[in-house]
């Protein structure tokens, strides 16, 4: 009504002006407002530049200088939430409680919202004022008890001040007066588990997945932190014991029971379940498969071969079948190469499965994509294993000439150079090695080839070529026979001498190729002989550590303890000391010497901290400690 006053009086005054008096009137009228909306602006301008400053401060913990800021921009502006926040946050970082809860309570006589008496109880607890954090965290529930959404604040209250049982009853309470059992599965489940308490989690996680399987993915996710700890695994799996009994067909139960058993290493406990979940949901082996890639992965080879037997047996036709004929064949070598001992019963008798499975492969799917690399580990079998070296040949021979556009050819090629450097067929293997890094030119296998060919050289007494060539090798510092290169440069330019023929390494190189094409007995005459001539020389470590390979490769294990034990107190700063305490662990290992292996690997670490070693020995160490079954 007053600004239609106003109007009716300039429009009079207007009236008795000239032609413009209305327009110039309007102006007038119009002027008062933007003369407003400037000066608010301006205003905000100066408050937005004093709250940064504020901010500064706070960054650098000149808090008392922040909050006479902020004291001033609030009582400026009390509706405005981020000065609130801001001024509410920086007492309390000066355990300015009683300041921050009266700031809370201006705003709850207002508005007395759950999130604000919620805060106010958060405030008391950290004043540490228990009973009046209590009755305000009742007040807030009480504020609107039949909202889920006033628990939930409730709860995440309690949760920041980790009052976790505290926020369970609250949880609990919920679920009893709004009579829904379905509320806050997941929350109730996370705090069972920050309380200690896993089997209540777990059983919260089964009824969720007894209604939602989906959600298996986020119950491992959340379980993940716990079971990487090894907190609340038997209970956990207790209670889905249970479940699956209860409910035999939802498999979300089985998968979540078989994932921890595995985080626990009871892969034959997993194995069982998972060959339950096989037969379940009728998926022709595929989840069997994926589950003994997994025990293969984990070294836990005997649950790896009878889950790949068990495909095999059950679902011979499957698309998964030759998949699971071929890894049983690779995790079969594996299995015995894990042994460190290939001549022992069970690795012989684990190679002979081996090769066993790759030749059922070979019969049972010729016109599979994968036959041609099956028969090169056929063939790498017959040569690194059974030293079979015509029936290797002829098997290489084939995938060179029947696949040569197939990656197992060149393969296959490099493995042929081998085999003419261990007939000493010299000129041969050199052609088949300089041919094969010419056509590759890069890669890893390329990077092999060429280190062959450097040790060609060295075994043949050329040093200066061999050193030239294994540097061109080690300049790919991305390859992984790059350190063996640099291994071998360093090798000649740290021992050479004492005579211009270098007579110490010229016998030293004999001796490995020696032990390369597996002459023992030359081997160990040559490293006798150096160590007896030259037992002073800087090679006497390295001599020492190939004498006790000899030795292992022999079958005289007493001779090989001995040059190992040895080694490291004749040459305690010797690159091979290290290697030798760890060998001489698994020897222990291998003859059921734990306490004493377990020695050697605690010596290793204490003496040789830095050695790239540790964290192999680490694992050994856990392995040694875990309950045998």
């Amino acid at each position: 009504m007053q600004n239609l006053g106003l109007f009716s009086i300039f429009s009079s005054v207007a009236s008795s002006l000239p032609r413009y008096g209305m327009a110039l009137l309007l102006v007038l009228l119009v002027a008062g407002p933007v003369s407003d909306a400037v000066h608010a602006q301006a205003q905000d301008s100066t408050q937005l530049r004093q709250f940064r400053r504020a901010d500064a401060h706070l960054r650098a913990d000149e808090y008392e200088e922040a909050i006479g800021i902020l004291e001033s921009l609030y009582d400026q502006s009390p509706d405005n939430a981020s000065f609130y926040r801001k001024l509410k946050d920086a007492y309390e970082s000066v355990k300015r409680y009683d300041d921050a809860i009266g700031l809370v309570e201006d705003r709850i006589a207002d508005n007395p919202s759950p999130h604000l008496i919620a805060e106010k109880g958060r405030l008391l607890h950290q004043k540490g004022d228990e009973q009046a954090a209590e009755q305000a965290w009742m007040q807030a529930i009480e504020s609107a008890p039949h909202r889920a959404s006033t628990y939930r604040i409730v709860y995440q209250s309690l949760v920041d001040v980790r009052r976790f049982r505290r926020a369970i009853e609250v949880l609990r309470q919920a679920r009893d007066r709004l009579d829904d059992d379905t509320l806050f599965r997941t929350e109730l489940a996370y705090l069972y588990g920050l309380d200690g308490q896993h089997g209540e989690a777990m059983k919260e996680y089964v009824a969720l997945l007894s209604k939602s399987p989906d959600r298996l993915a986020l119950v491992r996710n959340r379980l993940q932190t716990f079971v990487e700890q090894g907190e609340g695994i038997q209970s956990s799996v207790k209670v889905l014991k249970g479940a699956v009994e209860e409910n035999p067909l939802n498999p979300a139960f089985r998968e979540l029971l078989a994932w921890l058993y595995m985080n626990e290493d009871n892969y034959a406990a997993a194995y069982d379940v998972y060959r339950a979940l096989d037969r379940l949901q009728q998926q022709q082996g595929q989840s069997l498969i994926r589950f003994a890639r997994k025990a293969a992965d984990a070294d836990a080879f005997e649950v790896a071969t009878t889950a790949f037997e068990a495909i095999l047996e059950r679902h011979p036709d499957a698309s998964v079948a030759p998949d699971a004929q071929k890894a049983l064949g690779t995790t079969y070598e594996r299995w015995a190469e894990s042994s460190g001992d290939s001549a022992s019963p069970d690795s012989s008798a684990r190679y002979d499965a081996a090769r066993s499975a790759y030749e059922t492969f070979l019969e049972t799917y010729p016109n599979h994509d994968a036959y041609p690399s099956v028969l090169a580990k056929l063939g790498k079998l017959q040569l690194d294993v059974y030293r079979n070296l015509d029936a290797a040949q002829r098997t290489l021979e084939e995938v060179v000439s029947s696949y040569t556009d197939r990656e197992a050819a060149n393969e296959a090629q490099y493995d042929l150079g081998r085999i003419a450097l261990l007939r000493s067929d010299f000129d041969r293997a050199r052609l088949l090695f300089s041919r094969l890094a010419k056509q590759l030119r890069s890669g890893e296998l390329a990077d092999r080839a060429r280190f062959e060919l450097a040790l060609l050289q060295y075994y043949q007494g050329s040093f200066e070529a061999a050193r030239t060539q294994a540097k061109a090798t080690s300049a790919n510092t991305s390859a992984d026979v790059t350190n063996d290169a640099i291994d071998l440069s360093v090798l000649i330019q740290e021992n050479k001498g004492p005579d211009s023929l270098n007579t110490p390494l010229r016998e030293y190189a004999k001796a490995q190729l020696s032990l390369r094409q597996h002459q023992y007995q030359e081997a160990a005459a040559r490293l006798d002989s150096l160590l007896q001539t030259y037992g002073r020389h800087s090679l006497a470590d390295d001599a020492r550590f190939r004498r006790a390979e000899v030795a292992l490769a022999q079958g005289d294990t007493a001779a090989a303890v001995q040059h190992y034990r040895t080694l490291p107190q004749r040459h305690p700063r010797s690159a091979f000391a290290d290697r030798s305490l760890f060998r001489l662990g698994k020897l222990h290992e291998a003859q059921g010497k734990t306490e004493k292996a377990a020695a050697l690997y605690n010596r290793l670490l204490t003496k040789y901290p830095s050695s790239l070693l540790a964290s192999d020995v680490r694992t050994r160490l856990r392995a040694l400690r875990r309950p045998q079954s």
